[in-house]
């Protein structure tokens, strides 16, 4: 084999290992110690806060709508 194509394996070696520790490297310097679930609870207690209020709770919805008039193709 040529030089040039037995200098590509040591290059392609640190490539793979750039792709693979790089990521590593950024994930092991900032841990997640626990996922921060506070917008989620905040919806859950906006929904069902809406569920107390009779008057807001009969929202009509897109299903409940008579069909629209779509526009035919000339």
């Amino acid at each position: 084999m040529n030089a040039l194509v037995l200098a590509n394996f040591p290059l392609a070696l640190l490539v793979l290992a750039a792709i693979v520790g790089i990521p590593l490297w950024m994930t092991f310097k900032r841990p997640v110690a626990a996922p921060d679930y506070a917008e989620a609870r905040a919806y859950l207690g906006a929904k069902a806060g809406l569920r107390a209020v009779p008057a807001l709770a009969t929202v009509r919805r897109h299903s409940d709508r008579a069909p629209q008039p779509t526009r035919v193709a000339a």
